[in-house]
């Protein structure tokens, strides 16, 4: 892990203008520049670039943030990564904290497996292009498929020479440990100490992560052998085949910007589909989907578009890996190609824009197009429509949403002709039994050994929870998430302003002159932390409970300030919410300031702040009056006087408490 001191290095080093301008083209407008935002289709500026305050926004997507969140989206890396990038960029040591022997040992073996397949990548593209083998068979091989030489060279395509350890005494006489050489697979040791190149004779296609680093190769044989006509790298402590998309790499910003994925099934389809103009394309190399790649999707984009030849394998093909996509959530759009095409064959007969148009006007939702095809298969045939339709209500029933479950019900009980209920009970009733399946796996030992039952949900302990690489959901969790957002934003943005000494220029002017009126200090932060904890009060929603907890440790600090520690907090996602807090919601128009000017909110703090406190407190009351509520309502339905009487006396304070406060509510209603 990298030392805090390191990492407030790189983000005091970092300069947003100087980082966003490596990808986009800005101007100056004013203090700020603008730009076209990377994150969605812009047609004109919206993405501004505020040196001051060196962050970054977009007033029509809402993306941006600091430095690191700029990088982190764009390029698709992790935390780590993106800082490891800035540090490059700004010439900054990155220093890590101290590892354990076995962590040193793991984290070197992984370190030089990416060093070696890197070099391996360089000298089979170097085959390709410089040596006669290589240039013969290899170049010959792709440029008959259509390739042009810059998108072979985008991809690093290559070529491994036919004699046996060719490959493998080049990397040992470059210094490279035999050890690497065996636990990446690029050399295959057999009996009696035999050794030889895994691809020898095979042109080259090295597989990406999503940072970019190859982490292993796929080989295609050119002659007509008794072997498999592809091999890949063997699973190894750097490559799991069930986490990699083919492409994904060179897809990443395509997929962000165009919010859309086409998946593929095998490289030549990436290839061709890029040199076409169509960049947001992965492949699954020709394996069924796994959770592994889906979530990799999914951190990039909910659309997505499948690519299938339109022959039965093509079909059925399209039918398996689908299930997963659904499951996690994805919007999932079919498209068979004609026939006798595949996404390689046809991209290369299309330029970007007609390849779109034939998307657009062929992409078929996925539940109804196997909805549709099932049908066709059914017939009139009474059994294998009953197949039919369970088919179809294991594909409804994996879709998380319900809404779009009942969306779905009614048009296929349209194709089908079954009655909507019975495809909602059937529905119910596999997701039902899902749910009882997991919970059997997550507690095996809480089953009835008889009945294979579980007690009542009450009594169930919570599933534990998988830590995610989104860390917190900052989407609203309450009632009460506007009211506990917005006191963070006088926290973070205002903190540290006296707003006890800030007055409207009016106010000012009614002090007889040669007259101080200096009231003693009362620092936003300080007024709210204290009313918060006279009250005890928490937040609800759990992240901003832990800048709330912060907030509370280091307040009385002289060095601390708010905004400055919270958008450079080693929590990526708590800094984000901080830029996102203290960044302006709306641009003023040079017109509108013209002839209007906007009275700045600083000036109204001492009004402001007391009532965004005081209009939280009174939103808690209500919502525990409702719930004291709802209390008394069930107590008459079961006839349950005691219960009944002290929720009426319970509700009784609460209402007192209600009219206590309601003045206060009145007198700070900002005009």
């Amino acid at each position: 892990m990298i030392d805090y001191g390191t990492i407030e290095r790189i983000q005091s080093a970092a300069q947003i203008v100087e980082v966003v301008s490596d990808f986009l083209t800005l101007r100056k407008r004013g203090v700020n520049y603008v730009g076209l935002c990377p994150f969605h289709e812009d047609k004109s500026p919206s993405f501004y670039v505020s040196p001051a305050k060196n962050i970054c926004k977009c007033f029509a997507c809402g993306e941006g943030g600091t430095p690191l969140h700029f990088v982190m989206k764009l390029e698709q890396l992790s935390y780590v990564d993106a800082l490891k990038y800035l540090a490059k960029k700004y010439g900054i040591e990155v220093k890590e904290t101290e590892m354990t022997d076995e962590e040193k040992q793991a984290h070197g073996d992984r370190e030089s497996m990416f060093i070696l397949n890197s070099y391996a990548q360089k000298v089979f593209s170097a085959n390709l292009f410089e040596n006669p083998e290589g240039k013969t068979i290899g170049l010959s091989y792709f440029h008959e498929r259509g390739f042009r030489d810059d998108v072979i060279k985008k991809f690093q395509l290559g070529y491994s020479l036919e004699e046996k350890d060719a490959f493998t005494q080049q990397a040992l006489l470059a210094g490279y440990k035999f050890a690497y050489l065996e636990k990446t697979g690029l050399t295959v040791v057999g009996e009696n100490n035999y050794k030889a190149d895994r691809f020898r004779g095979r042109v080259m296609f090295p597989v990406h992560t999503l940072s970019g680093k190859v982490v292993a190769f796929g080989g295609r044989i050119l002659k007509n052998e008794k072997t498999a006509k592809y091999v890949n790298s063997p699973e190894s402590e750097v490559y799991h085949k069930s986490n990699e998309l083919y492409g994904i790499y060179f897809a990443r910003q395509a997929i962000v910007k165009q919010d859309r994925c086409f998946l593929v099934e095998g490289y030549t389809d990436v290839i061709s589909m890029h040199q076409a103009g169509i960049e947001n394309v992965v492949a699954s190399s020709g394996t069924a989907l796994t959770q592994g790649q889906i979530r990799m999707i999914h951190r990039l984009t909910t659309n997505v578009t499948v690519l299938y030849d339109g022959d039965s394998a093509g079909i059925k093909a399209a039918i398996r890996g689908i299930d997963l996509l659904l499951e996690a959530g994805l919007n999932i759009k079919i498209v068979l190609l004609p026939e006798g095409e595949d996404p390689d064959s046809f991209a290369h007969k299309q330029n970007a824009t007609a390849f779109n148009e034939f998307i657009k006007e062929n992409e078929t939702d996925f539940v109804r197009f196997k909805a549709n095809l099932l049908i066709r298969e059914a017939g009139n045939d009474p059994v294998k429509k009953v197949k039919m339709v369970t088919e179809i209500v294991d594909t409804i029933a994996l879709i998380p949403e319900e809404i779009v479950r009942l969306v779905y019900v009614k048009e296929c009980s349209l194709i089908s002709g079954v009655d909507e209920g019975t495809l909602v009970r059937a529905i119910a009733k596999k997701r039902q039994e899902a749910l009882l399946q997991k919970k059997k796996t997550a507690y095996p030992e809480a089953a009835n050994p008889e009945t294979g039952n579980f007690p009542d949900e009450s009594q169930m302990p919570p599933p534990q929870e998988q830590e995610d690489y989104t860390g917190f959901a900052f989407g609203k969790t309450s009632s009460l998430d506007n009211y506990e957002s917005t006191i963070l934003r006088y926290i973070i943005r205002y903190g540290e302003i006296d707003m006890a000494n800030i007055k409207e220029e009016e106010d000012i002017d009614d002090i007889p002159k040669g007259e101080t009126k200096k009231e003693p200090p009362l620092f936003v932060i300080e007024y709210i932390v204290e009313e918060l904890k006279q009250d005890d009060l928490k937040f609800s929603n759990p992240a901003y409970q832990q800048i709330m907890e912060e907030v509370f440790e280091r307040y009385k600090n002289p060095d601390f300030h708010a905004e400055h520690y919270f958008r450079n907090h080693v929590d990526p996602n708590i800094s984000k919410l901080a830029v996102d807090l203290s960044t302006d919601k709306y641009i003023e128009s040079k017109i509108h300031s013209r002839y209007k000017p906007v009275p700045k909110e600083e000036k109204k703090l001492f009004d402001l702040v007391p009532y965004v406190v005081i209009n939280y407190k009174n939103a808690l009351l209500q919502k525990r009056m409702d719930e004291i509520s709802a209390a008394i309502t069930e107590a008459e339905r079961n006839g349950d006087p005691e219960q009944l009487v002290e929720r009426m006396k319970e509700l009784a304070i609460y209402t007192q408490k209600k009219k206590m406060i309601a003045p206060f509510l009145r007198e700070r209603i900002i005009g």
